[in-house]
């Protein structure tokens, strides 16, 4: 071995922002003048100096170079030992290098900082901030964060309330602020609050902020409000005071014209049934007297009643309800009924009903004969009365046909989208009793 090397001491320490050095002997013990190249080998060779970095030495003779540690104060550089060589080269003889090995200390360091965000928030009955830590040490970090406020106004809750923050990395926790009163109403209230954290490697961190606590009712509002109450007013003024009167005129204008119409008509009619009476107790008079023109001299007697039904027969009434359920799409559906024998049905009177206001076409038939035909759209329930009765004979059928085009909202309590039609007939039945 033509070369030696040795550290001195091995073993050291240094905080990051500081320097820490230590000595390396390089002897010569060939029989040669050599050269040597010098460089730090492991971690810690970015933040090494050696100096000088090359020397020469002669056979038998040896020198210090210095080597200082110099780590900088960032959180890359982890706390704990780190090991590392110089290893020394030979220029003449490089089958001859050695390598002196010692081992580095770097000391812990904390750095921390925080902030919180928004510094200034706003809000009816509450707001939120964020909170962010941020590790510059070299070690994990572990930080405890409250929140307060000097009058006692607000809740003021970090969510989570713990952090735990690795070297050279930021953590964040969101700060929920809570009003305990409500502002109803005036001038918006700033309202300051602070959120400390604190950490093992000093005095706890203090974050001023505040927040504005808006009124639930806004001047904005109370303008609208104020000005929509105004509007009614006016319109109401101007309703009673203008329209009102006018309206009432117009309206009375409008029925004292038909009932003086009306009523001219009465007196005339008063008139002529006053005249016929008087033609009619004059007839009488004439008919009475035998000395009269064309006198019998008998009093007319009372008028023949009515005609009753036909011998053999009785009458009573009768109802009959029809119904229609046709799927839409222009689907055709009839429903009927058929005349019993020996009866025949006199209808008085048809009710039509569309409840659903489906669209399509309604026809009422006799016996296959069409005697009503109605568009589904011109209406929901319609009745017809009839003077002269409608006559359908025994063996006839009274039937309805629906033909549907689109149905409407369906009926409560039924089920389907389909057009529901129903017709109700009503008058007196004749039936001829058997002798």
């Amino acid at each position: 071995m033509t070369t030696l090397a040795t550290l001195e001491p091995a073993a050291l320490e240094v905080l990051p922002g500081g320097e820490a050095t230590c000595r390396l002997t390089v002897r010569n013990a060939g029989d040669i003048v050599e050269g040597y190249n010098l460089e730090v080998v492991g971690a810690p060779a970015p933040w090494t100096v050696l100096d000088p970095l090359t020397i020469r030495l002669y056979p038998g003779a040896e020198t210090t170079v210095t080597v200082a540690f110099r780590p900088p104060r960032a959180p890359w550089v982890a706390a704990g030992d780190v090991p590392y060589a110089v290893r020394v080269l030979p220029i003449e003889r490089p089958q001859d290098a050695v390598a002196a090995e010692g081992a580095v200390r770097v000391l812990a360091f904390a750095e921390t900082t925080a902030e919180i965000v928004p510094r200034t928030s706003k809000g009816r009955r509450g707001a939120r901030h964020e909170v962010a830590v941020d590790n510059r040490g070299n070690v994990p970090l572990t930080a405890h964060l409250a929140g307060g406020d000097p009058d006692g106004q607000l809740k003021v809750a970090p969510r989570p309330a713990t952090l735990v923050v690795p070297p050279g990395q930021a953590a964040f926790a969101a700060v929920a602020v809570r009003h305990r009163r409500r502002l109803w109403r005036g001038q918006p209230v700033t309202r300051p609050f602070q959120v400390a954290v604190a950490h093992d490697d000093g005095p706890p961190i203090l974050l001023d902020a505040s927040t504005l606590q808006l009124p639930i009712i806004s001047k904005t509002a109370m303008r609208v409000a104020a000005g929509t109450v105004a509007v009614v007013a006016l319109l109401a003024a101007a309703w009673f005071l203008l329209l009102k009167p006018a309206v009432k005129s117009a309206a009375t204008d409008a029925v004292n014209q038909p009932l003086a119409k009306v009523a001219q008509q009465a007196d005339n009619a008063d008139k002529k049934a006053g005249q016929a009476q008087q033609d009619a107790d004059k007839a009488n008079k004439t008919l009475s007297d035998p000395n009269a023109p064309g006198g019998t001299g008998k009093t007319p007697g009372p008028q023949p009643a009515p005609p009753s039904p036909p011998p053999g027969t009785t009458t009573q009434p009768f109802t009959s309800r029809l119904q229609n359920v046709v799927g839409p799409g222009g689907n055709t559906g009839t429903t009927g009924y058929t005349v019993p024998a020996k009866t025949t049905f006199a209808i008085t009177d048809l009710v039509l009903e569309n409840p659903q206001g489906d669209t399509g076409r309604l026809d009422v038939l006799v016996d296959g004969r069409e005697i009503l035909t109605l568009a589904l759209a011109n209406f929901r329930d319609l009745d017809y009365h009839f003077v002269s009765p409608i006559q359908v004979g025994a063996g006839k059928t009274l039937s309805i046909r629906t033909t549907c085009l689109t149905n409407g909202p369906v009926l409560a309590g039924t089920s389907g989208d389909q057009c529901r039609t129903l017709v109700f007939a009503s008058g007196t039945q004749i039936t001829v009793n058997t002798p």
